[in-house]
């Protein structure tokens, strides 16, 4: 395969353009061991060292690394992947690797992060959080209905009280029910925007103030 040109990413890492429109990132120390030029040829024996050896290796380190810092799930993950320069393929793979250990987990990413926020937040809100982090709805149905809908779930015995949550707000925000239209305006649309039904919004702000 011809090498067509090879770019700069940061400071350590080159991309590999080649000829079959294929793009490979390379960190420049692996470019010395391999006798990697531009311009040059990239032999079949070479390219294989790379696609079979190299990538999927460090991809799986990379990816290992990721999840010493914090918890992904696996669109985070492997979206991570993807923006290091890692092929999708390779990416995939080093997602099963991790995956195959538990390291990845969207259900339990789902639980977790219910347990941690669901006093700050509705379950709408939840809900719309962990969707945006790339978790499957069928997911994220049965993970709510363990959570809230029957008594084994890991919420059974922290029942979420929306209208305490929200007069916490309303209290926190210094509400009196004198203000004008445009600042009621604004409180709502806080609440709209996380996620709180707005019938539920208007009881809390009438109980609040009796």
């Amino acid at each position: 395969m011809q090498i067509e040109k090879m770019d700069p990413v940061g400071r350590d890492r080159v991309r590999l353009t080649l000829d079959s429109g294929e793009s490979i990132v390379l960190y420049k120390g692996e470019l010395r061991l391999l006798k990697i030029r531009e311009d040059g040829v990239l032999s079949d024996e070479t390219y294989l060292k790379i696609v079979k050896g190299i990538l999927p290796k460090r991809a799986k380190l990379r990816a290992m690394n990721l999840l010493k810092a914090r918890s992904y799930t696996e669109y985070q993950l492997r979206k991570k992947l993807l923006e290091g320069g890692y092929p999708e393929n390779i990416a995939d793979e080093a997602l099963s690797y991790v995956k195959s250990f538990g390291y990845v987990n969207d259900r339990e990413f789902a639980r977790s992060y219910i347990t941690q926020q669901s006093k700050g937040k509705s379950r709408r809100e939840l809900f719309q959080k962990l969707q945006q982090k790339g978790i499957a709805k069928e997911t994220l149905d049965a993970v709510f209905s363990e959570c809230y809908g029957d008594n084994t779930g890991v919420l059974a015995d922290e029942t979420f009280d929306e209208k305490s949550v929200i007069i916490k707000a309303l209290r926190k925000r210094g509400f009196t029910g004198h203000e004008t239209y445009e600042e009621k305006q604004k409180i709502l649309a806080y609440f709209y925007r996380r996620g709180f039904e707005m019938d539920k919004v208007y009881a809390a702000m009438e109980e609040y103030l009796t």
